[in-house]
């Protein structure tokens, strides 16, 4: 009986703490499944694709990979790099429009939809071939960055969101500047660490996963 009311009791608190974190990250979940909506509809959207158009896309994702092969470590760093702050600039410049929240969003889920479409190129041309290719190269720094831009998309939405409670005349209070700057320089070093990582993946195994 003790046993059961033991495990019953472990339930409930799992239970309890499920709920809690939920609630709590509510908003980075959502923005998250959005993320994966966007993956999901740029896979679907390969099968729709002409031959020619599948031909071409295939050709941009080969030199794409080769050039990766060829480019030095500060190279393949700095690639990757420039990518994920061209995502976190934009988001951060939305911020501070009261109306940006489409925006933000569009542009969380127009990033799921990128690699949604090239893993599914990928896939399609390749089969399970890209695999490795796809794991090795695309995966991991997909993660991190997506990590980052989940938790920037957040603060953007609360920092437009805050502005326009401001403009509508309500009791909103102003987000905090100090704490948004501080969020997104913490998002940027993570993005560098997720670019050093991608960049170290592609010196270490590059003509390990070759694409053909």
């Amino acid at each position: 009986m003790k046993r059961t009311n033991s495990s019953g009791g472990r339930r409930q608190y799992y239970g309890r703490y499920l709920a809690h974190y939920t609630k709590k990250n509510s908003v980075v979940l959502i923005l998250g499944l959005l993320f994966l909506a966007g993956v999901f509809l740029g896979a679907l959207f390969v099968r729709s694709v002409s031959e020619t158009t599948m031909e071409a896309l295939l050709r941009i994702l080969g030199n794409f990979s080769q050039r990766r092969r060829e480019q030095a470590f500060s190279e393949n760093f700095t690639s990757s790099l420039t990518s994920s702050l061209n995502y976190l600039l934009v988001l951060f410049v939305c911020g501070f429009c009261a109306i940006a929240q489409p925006l933000e969003i569009a542009l969380l889920m127009l990033r799921g939809l990128g690699f949604g479409f090239s893993a599914a190129t990928l896939y399609a041309q390749y089969g399970a071939g890209a695999t490795g290719f796809v794991g090795a190269f695309l995966v991991p720094g997909m993660v991190l960055t997506t990590v980052a831009l989940l938790l920037c998309c957040q603060e953007s939405l609360r920092m437009s969101g805050s502005l326009w409670g401001i403009l509508r005349g309500g009791d909103a209070q102003p987000y905090s500047r100090r704490i948004y700057c501080a969020r997104y320089i913490a998002a940027v070093v993570f993005c560098c660490a997720a670019a050093a990582l991608e960049a170290l993946l592609y010196a270490l195994f590059s003509g390990a996963f070759l694409l053909g």
